[in-house]
């Protein structure tokens, strides 16, 4: 029995439903919870932490312009719990760019740049002198006979 559209898009973590985009409002974001996260007291009492903000003021911890309810933060907790959900959660998590040098820089910085001289092919030189000490002496053009027949003279 083929899954219907709607039951393949629940499935489907990637899927957009209604308009939502599937990569707002991770677990993760939900729960404020750095993805990088390990221990799961530490996990525990972030989860902890963050439903009671949500139970206490829910309209002062919105995500992405969206007030959560409990319910949501209990459900983000579940997603995290179960491996397959988590590293779902994890695939959907943008973590921030890393620290670096700008790109729009570098590539003025690039363009300014003069590129260096090109040495071109290396020039090739034959000594005649050196190339004779190089060349085996010639075979003498006698054979000399290491045996004779019987009887030949």
């Amino acid at each position: 029995m083929e899954p219907t559209a709607s039951e393949g898009a629940r499935e489907n973590p990637w899927a957009w439903q209604a308009g939502r985009n599937p990569y707002r409002g991770t677990a993760f974001q939900i729960l404020d919870l750095d993805p990088d996260l390990t221990g799961r007291a530490a996990i525990k009492a972030q989860v902890r932490k963050r439903r009671q903000r949500i139970t206490r003021s829910a309209d002062r911890f919105p995500v992405h312009g969206r007030v959560l309810a409990p319910a949501e933060v209990n459900a983000a907790e579940e997603t995290l719990t179960d491996p397959a959900g988590r590293l779902a959660a994890e695939l959907l998590t943008h973590r921030p760019e890393r620290p670096g040098p700008d790109p729009g820089e570098l590539a003025e910085e690039f363009a300014e740049t003069e590129p260096p001289e090109s040495a071109g092919p290396p020039r090739i030189g034959i000594d005649r002198r050196v190339l004779a000490g190089l060349v085996p002496p010639p075979a003498p053009r006698e054979f000399v006979p290491l045996w004779t027949e019987e009887g030949a003279h």
